[in-house]
């Protein structure tokens, strides 16, 4: 049987990137780690790609030639689940962050990060798409339940479609249902790797996933903003 790391290494990676030179770096940094990669350097060409083979993570550049990348993003969204880590351009641009994260990114990484950074960011996206616990198959509150086992969330027995993150914010907040998770302990359990106090990247998943489960996102009754301090899921009837 293959352990955690191995089976991770042995995942495809598929690059968008129209810089020839990064994303020839960035393909030999991933080969050597033991991952398989595919390159593309447009957004036609990788929509081609993913219609034709099923990537386990896309890195996503800034610029594309023939699209807007953050446009691509959606599209990918409206396909699959496939996990994107987006590349910001510029550290300081937040709202660019914030337009990725809203168009699909589960992860920000900056352009001609360390390489350990990178690897780091794609290791801990890829090991919760893998993590998949035996002792609990099945959490429930309410209408809402998430088969463990399967990494399947059901609202009134309708699949809901989740990102890696979202899956992660929802199965955090399921298990804490009726108490408070603060802002910090959610940034720690869905981000291993570490978000620092930026809550900008929890507030637009959170956003994503309410857009997904409440009926009216402006009055949510399954994740619950406790000002100040965190999230809350209720555990009774909303």
């Amino acid at each position: 049987m293959l352990s955690l790391r191995e089976r991770e290494q042995s995942r495809q990676i598929l690059i968008v990137d129209d810089e020839e030179e990064t994303a020839e770096a960035i393909s030999l940094l991933l080969e050597t780690a033991g991952f398989t990669t595919a390159t593309v350097d447009a957004g036609l060409a990788a929509l081609k790609e993913l219609q034709e083979s099923t990537p386990d993570l896309v890195l996503l550049s800034p610029t594309l030639p023939d699209m807007d990348s953050v446009d691509l993003m959606r599209q990918v969204r409206e396909r699959s689940s496939t996990p994107i880590i987006a590349v910001n351009a510029d550290p300081d641009d937040k709202d660019a962050k914030v337009r990725a994260l809203e168009a699909g990114a589960d992860d920000i990484v900056v352009r001609h990060a360390p390489p350990e950074e990178l690897m780091a960011r794609i290791g801990a996206l890829l090991r919760r798409v893998e993590w998949s616990p035996a002792t609990e198959p099945r959490l429930e509150v309410r209408q809402l339940s998430l088969d463990i086992a399967r990494r399947i969330a059901f609202l009134h027995d309708r699949k809901l479609q989740l990102t890696p993150i979202e899956y992660s914010i929802l199965i955090t907040l399921m298990r804490n249902a009726g108490h408070v998770v603060p802002h910090e302990e959610l940034l720690k359990a869905v981000w291993r790797t570490g978000q620092g106090n930026d809550f900008s990247v929890l507030r637009v998943n959170i956003s994503r996933l309410r857009q997904k489960l409440e009926d009216n996102p402006r009055r949510p009754g399954y994740i619950v903003t406790v000002p100040g301090r965190g999230y809350v899921m209720p555990a009774g009837r909303s």
